[in-house]
């Protein structure tokens, strides 16, 4: 594809290199585009909830845990999870709203599955997500906004080539969020 210059899709629980259970964010090529999630898979919270042998190697392996990982997908493991998406060097990070919304407890009160707008193997499941909170709703809640804001300024893609405040000398990111006193 990339000779064709055609970018790629990244979701990082299906990576691309076969060796690998988990892609690398901070490895992908500037011609992809990275997600947590996306339309045809479940949700950010969904995955973590529902595979216990992955959440678990994933903690491992991907945050540097060796305790056990939360069984609900918690607004820090959102925040560690979609920050790495942020500071990726991909040309583009795009996000479900409903992975966004989970970054805040108040808005993961249904039950994550509930969330998948597409499976597609299953013929019967198909586009019937709605949004659950109002959009009204969404424009009142500052702290949403500041920690969606705080991560979009802070991995310097509000201000293309202008490194990102944090980065060291590489220009590579240093993580800021925390997760089991692991950074």
């Amino acid at each position: 594809m990339q000779e064709l210059g055609l970018i790629g899709l990244r979701i990082q629980r299906m990576p691309s290199e076969p060796n690998l259970e988990f892609g690398i964010p901070s490895q992908y090529s500037y011609m992809t585009v990275c997600a947590p999630s996306c339309h045809d898979c479940s949700t950010l919270r969904a995955w973590w909830e529902e595979d216990e042998g992955r959440r678990s190697r994933f903690y491992k392996t991907v945050v540097g845990s060796d305790e056990e990982p939360p069984s609900r997908c918690t607004p820090e493991v959102v925040h560690f999870i979609v920050q790495q998406h942020f500071d990726a060097p991909s040309m583009w990070a795009i996000f479900p709203l409903q992975d966004l919304l989970a970054l805040k407890d108040k808005y993961t009160t249904r039950p994550a599955p509930e969330e998948t707008i597409n499976d597609p193997t299953n013929p019967k499941h198909y586009w019937r997500f709605r949004v659950h909170v109002t959009l009204e709703s969404l424009l009142n809640d500052k702290d949403i906004q500041a920690t969606i804001k705080d991560l979009v300024t802070s991995s310097g893609r509000s201000f293309p080539g202008k490194k990102a405040e944090g980065a060291d000398e590489s220009g590579e990111k240093l993580s800021k969020v925390q997760l089991n006193g692991k950074a």
